[in-house]
């Protein structure tokens, strides 16, 4: 029921999966390294995102991005921030909430 054995296939072939028989010797060492360039990208993705993001209207209630978004910690964007929201009749609403634990020391 196996099938037979290993059959002979060409060695010039290369697979990032490991060709026929995937048992590559560094398994370990290659998912560190994948992972790690992986983590990498999204990384630089989320820090291109984080410093290009643009609120066109202010949200209703608290929402992660608070907490990076520089236009909720700026000065100029705050009070940019505060005088609309007076206008609409709508209260600012704290970016760092009172419940998250990692808050900077003042």
């Amino acid at each position: 029921m196996g099938g037979g054995g290993k059959y002979p296939y060409p060695k010039w072939v290369w697979s990032y999966y490991g060709g026929w028989w995937p048992a590559p010797k560094n398994v370990f060492v290659n998912t560190l390294v994948t992972g790690a360039g992986v983590a990498t990208l999204v990384g630089l993705a989320w820090n291109f995102s984080a410093k290009n993001e643009v609120r066109h209207s202010y949200p209703d209630r608290w929402i992660p991005s608070m907490l990076w978004a520089k236009e909720f910690h700026d000065p100029a964007f705050k009070a940019m921030w505060q005088e609309q929201l007076a206008k609409e009749g709508r209260q600012w609403i704290e970016p760092i909430p009172e419940w998250w634990p990692f808050k900077k020391s003042s």
